[in-house]
């Protein structure tokens, strides 16, 4: 079905945008839908000590004792495994027993409730700083050996103990989850630039403020990563083009009339998955990564497709299609074939973010009470759970490199969104960017 090029662009990107959409219907089947999360998950967790690190040096110019504690315990409140116990907690001197093996007193460090400490020390030589962090299991009474979880003590410059703080907290939680931490993975999202321009940026999860990827004080959405760049679309010249990199690095992939979106690299990096509209309707295509020619069509239908993900097998794609009325998750072959339906609960359902083990798609679906929310659908059965309820709007899930976490935006607290992350099932929910607001569409690296 043919339609008027200028109002194509806007209807795909109400489709790719949820939250733009002044819904008109609500949709019951998701309200019906309980969120998955344990009521008493927070009881659960593992009670870590986290005294304030010890100046073994006796000189602390830089304030790093203050930065590694707080650095330290932040992580691990975001990590949603543990309930840390800081100096408030304590009832005898955080310090007295050292940081050796044989001088720790368990049974203080029992008595206060931990089932792990971490120590950390810090020594001061020039400078460098010489880092001694350690992990004890309280209720063994020794330390664990952290160098299999892949964390070794340096020294370092000033300012790379916060790097290495990062380090200690992911060895920490692979010890007591069996995954590796998500700090230093890297998430593009979608910022608010000079003018009230829409700019794309980049950010290090754990790490302190944010970088400004494009400055072309347009319009850039949709980020992608493709291997160490970004692809997203732009407006800087009139048309919604596919472009990678940015500033002097910045290349036009697609520049086709209408749509240019998507820019899904297949796992191979063989091909790209974009949408186009350029005959219309948004289609989904294949096209050449480096050269940006078509190498083939995958959808070809009276709806609008768009927004294709990579199974991480790569021989699926999840997209987003409107062909039975609303917006619905869909499932195809990488070659088009064998299209099906994957979520039959809703009316809204976009977004979609295939999970690494290939399991789960995480989407964003509309309720009953017109509020965006994060689902994922078991790729299999089609059966959905929730993880998001009652906190605002939560919008474009993202799935972390080892499926433990997803970052996403929310307005949750009220005005406008800002990027949380959470673990896979939703029992934690924490807020990723302290500072700032108006981030939208977070993808993380992978």
């Amino acid at each position: 079905m043919k339609r008027n090029r200028l109002t194509v662009p806007i209807v795909t990107i109400l489709l790719l945008l949820p939250s733009l959409v002044l819904a008109q219907e609500g949709d019951a089947g998701l309200e019906g839908i309980v969120i998955n999360i344990n009521p008493s998950a927070a009881a659960q967790r593992t009670p870590i000590a986290v005294p304030d690190a010890m100046d073994l040096s006796g000189m602390d110019p830089a304030g790093l004792a203050s930065t590694i504690s707080l650095t330290l315990r932040r992580d691990l409140n975001l990590a949603g495994y543990f309930q840390v116990l800081g100096p408030a907690n304590l009832f005898f001197d955080q310090h007295a027993d050292g940081m050796s093996e044989s001088t720790i007193n368990f049974t203080n460090w029992f008595n206060a409730g931990a089932s792990l400490l971490a120590k950390t020390g810090f020594r001061v030589t020039g400078n460098t700083v010489q880092l001694d962090f350690r992990l004890f299991d309280v209720n063994a009474g020794s330390q664990v050996d952290l160098s299999s979880f892949g964390y070794q003590n340096a020294s370092v410059p000033f300012d790379e103990v916060p790097d290495h703080v990062h380090e200690f907290a992911n060895a920490i939680i692979y010890f007591a989850s069996g995954f590796p931490g998500p700090f230093g993975g890297q998430v593009a999202f979608v910022g608010r630039g000079a003018g009230g321009s829409r700019e794309i940026f980049r950010m290090t999860i754990g790490g302190d403020g944010m970088s400004q990827v494009t400055d072309n004080r347009t319009i850039n959405i949709l980020p992608r990563w493709a291997g160490s760049d970004i692809v997203y679309t732009s407006y800087y010249r009139g048309n919604p083009d596919l472009v990678i990199g940015a500033g002097s690095n910045a290349r036009v992939l697609s520049a086709r009339s209408g749509i240019n979106s998507g820019g899904a690299l297949s796992p191979n990096g063989d091909v790209m998955a974009i949408t186009l509209s350029q005959d219309g309707n948004s289609e989904i295509y294949l096209i050449d990564p480096t050269s940006g020619d078509i190498v083939s069509r995958l959808t070809n239908d009276r709806g609008e497709d768009v927004d294709p993900v990579w199974s991480p097998s790569g021989d699926q794609i999840a997209f987003v299609s409107d062909r039975s009325g609303g917006p619905q998750i869909y499932i195809m072959n990488a070659d088009g074939s064998d299209q099906r339906r994957l979520t039959f609960v809703g009316r809204y359902n976009t977004t979609p973010d295939w999970s690494p083990d290939g399991s789960r798609v995480a989407f964003t679906g509309r309720d009953s009470r017109n509020r965006f929310d994060i689902f994922t659908v078991d790729v299999a059965s089609s059966v959905i759970e929730r993880l998001t309820q009652d906190q605002g709007d939560n919008e474009s899930p993202s799935w972390s490199p080892d499926g433990q976490y997803l970052v996403f935006s929310s307005t949750r607290g009220g005005g406008e969104p800002r990027l949380y992350i959470m673990t896979q099932d939703g029992n934690s929910q924490e807020l990723l960017t302290r500072e700032g607001s108006g981030y939208t569409m977070p993808v993380w690296k992978r």
